[in-house]
C-alpha cells in the first residue's frame, strides 16, 4: 500500500515528475552511449571518448548561441536605463546635451505623435534642425513603445508625490526625442548604402552613446459620463512637464554563449590531446619488436 501511495504522489506532483524526467533523461541519453563505449573499448577510453564528444557538442552549441544571440544561454538584453528625471525644464538636467533641447517651436504633441510616413519625414526636416542634435521620436516609432514602458515601470516604483504621479494613469506622454547611437540607413537606401553601413558597423568597435528623452505631463481630471466611453487623457497645461532622460544599455546577451564556447573549447582540446597521447602510446607499444633471449 505504501508503494502505491508513493507512486500516486509522484504521478500527481509536477515538481517531482520534473526532477525524475530530467534524471531519467540524463541516465538514458548520457548513460547509454557511455555504457556502449565502456563495453566495447573499456571504461577509461570510453569515458574519454564520451567526454570529448560531449564537450565538442557543447562547443558547437556555444558557437551557434554566440553568433545568433537569440537562442540558448542569453545574457541581459538591450534596454533603457533611466539616468535622471527632471522638471519643470530640461535646463536643470545633468546631461549637457539635454540642456540644449528646446520644444517651443514644435507643433502640439497630439499632432506630432500621430505623424507617419511622408508627413513624419517632412516634420523631421522642418523641426529637427532646431532641436540641437535631437531627433523626434513619435509614438508611431517602435522604439517609443519600449522607452514608454521603461518610464511606466520607473514611475510605479518611484512615484512623484508632489505632482501626484504614481503610475501611467496619472500622466500622458507629450514630446519624445532620441540622440546618438549608430547612424541609420537613409530613407531610400541603395545597395551601396547598405554595404557601406555594414562595413562601418563592423569597423566601429565601440557603440556611441544613445540617449532618449520622454516628456510626460500630469493629466486633467475629467468627469466620466455614464454610458459613454471614458474620455481620452489630456495633459494639464498648468502642470510641469516631466522629462525622463535615459541611456541605452546594450546588455550582454552573447556573453554567456561566448564564455561557454571558450570553456567548451578548452575542455574539448584537453580531452582530444589526452586521446592523442594515448594513441601515440598504443602505437609505440605495438611497434615494439620482441627480442629472442640467447641461451
Amino acid at each position: 500500500m505504501g508503494t502505491l501511495h508513493l507512486i500516486a504522489g509522484i504521478a500527481w506532483d509536477p515538481q517531482i515528475r520534473g526532477f525524475l524526467a530530467v534524471a531519467v533523461g540524463v541516465v538514458v541519453l548520457l548513460g547509454t552511449p557511455l555504457l556502449l563505449l565502456a563495453t566495447n573499448v573499456g571504461s577509461r577510453l570510453g569515458f574519454l571518448v564520451a567526454a570529448a564528444a560531449f564537450w565538442g557538442w557543447m562547443l558547437m552549441m556555444g558557437i551557434v548561441w554566440a553568433i545568433y544571440g537569440t537562442v540558448g544561454m542569453l545574457g541581459e538584453l538591450p534596454h533603457w536605463e533611466i539616468t535622471e528625471v527632471v522638471y519643470p525644464s530640461v535646463e536643470v538636467a545633468g546631461l549637457d546635451v539635454a540642456r540644449d533641447l528646446e520644444t517651443g517651436e514644435l507643433p502640439p504633441s497630439e499632432e506630432l505623435n500621430e505623424l507617419e510616413g511622408e508627413d513624419l519625414i517632412e516634420a523631421r526636416e522642418q523641426y529637427e534642425p532646431g532641436l540641437a542634435g535631437w531627433k523626434l521620436l513619435p509614438e508611431s516609432n517602435p522604439s517609443f513603445g519600449e522607452a514608454k514602458a521603461t518610464v511606466d515601470e520607473y514611475m510605479i516604483e518611484h512615484p512623484i508625490a508632489e505632482l501626484e504621479v504614481a503610475g501611467p494613469d496619472d500622466y500622458t506622454p507629450v514630446y519624445s526625442f532620441e540622440r546618438g547611437g549608430k547612424d541609420n540607413l537613409p530613407n531610400d537606401p541603395t545597395r551601396w548604402d547598405r554595404i557601406t553601413k555594414k562595413v562601418e558597423d563592423i569597423l566601429q568597435v565601440r557603440h556611441p552613446a544613445h540617449y532618449a528623452i520622454v516628456q510626460v505631463q500630469p493629466v486633467l481630471e475629467q468627469a466620466v459620463v455614464a454610458g459613454e466611453p471614458p474620455p481620452l487623457p489630456r495633459p494639464d497645461p498648468s502642470a510641469p512637464v516631466i522629462s525622463v532622460i535615459m541611456q541605452r544599455d546594450l546588455g550582454d546577451r552573447r556573453f554567456p554563449g561566448i564564455m561557454l564556447t571558450i570553456a567548451s573549447g578548452i575542455m574539448f582540446g584537453v580531452l582530444c590531446q589526452a586521446l592523442h597521447r594515448r594513441d601515440q602510446r598504443v602505437a609505440m607499444a605495438r611497434g615494439l619488436v620482441p627480442t629472442t633471449a640467447k641461451a
